[in-house]
């Protein structure tokens, strides 16, 4: 139940929005009232003088004031962070989509050259066919150069062990938990976000 129509409001603290489309509050914030007041203050838009800024920095206190101008009597509660990070994507990113394909078997070819290079020089470090030779050995008493039994096996390994430690086989997850990779993507978002927050200098 809402007292003296109150109204509790929470930052998103980072979205994304097309800077060619309008601006609602319910864009940027959350909102907790009464239907009749949370749809009029919902459907409010927000102007922004973006310019040409890839983000841009909004204080609750300006969209308090924003509020007030525009809806009476309501008390206003706020919750949770003070500031919107708001991200503005390109609407017209056919021309950088065009190349995407071709960026991701670049990257994809370095990364799988990469981890070749970096699978075969530690296993050239370590011997490790000396030492699939000397366990081939001690289980069967057999000397061979080239302990098959020991190879494929050990070889088909490395590639399901690497499935499991990022969690994904082709486009599926083996698990609901969060990959490495998600993980390393998450803090960097994360630090961006900070590094944009103290960036920027007076709030819109």
């Amino acid at each position: 139940m809402y007292i003296n129509n109150q109204v509790f409001l929470k930052s998103k603290g980072n979205v994304s929005l097309q800077k060619s489309k309008s601006i609602l509050l319910k864009d940027i914030i959350e909102i907790s009232a009464h239907k009749e007041i949370k749809d009029k203050i919902e459907t409010l838009n927000y102007t922004i003088n973006a310019k040409n800024q890839e983000y841009i920095l909004v204080s609750i206190i300006k969209i308090i004031d924003f509020i007030k101008e525009n809806v009476d009597n309501i008390d206003l509660v706020i919750i949770g962070k003070t500031d919107v990070l708001i991200n503005f994507k390109n609407s017209n990113n056919s021309s950088t989509d065009r190349y995407k394909i071709i960026r991701v078997a670049l990257v994809c070819i370095l990364l799988f050259v990469g981890s070749i290079t970096a699978i075969v020089n530690f296993h050239s470090d370590v011997d490790m066919k000396e030492t699939h030779s000397i366990i081939y050995e001690s289980i069967t008493g057999i000397k061979t150069d080239r302990p098959l039994l020991l190879q494929i096996p050990y070889s088909l390994g490395i590639g399901a062990g690497m499935s499991v430690f990022f969690n994904h086989i082709f486009k599926k997850k083996i698990n609901n938990e969060p990959t490495p990779l998600e993980m390393e993507i998450h803090s960097y978002q994360q630090s961006v976000d900070e590094y944009r927050k103290n960036e920027t200098h007076g709030p819109q």
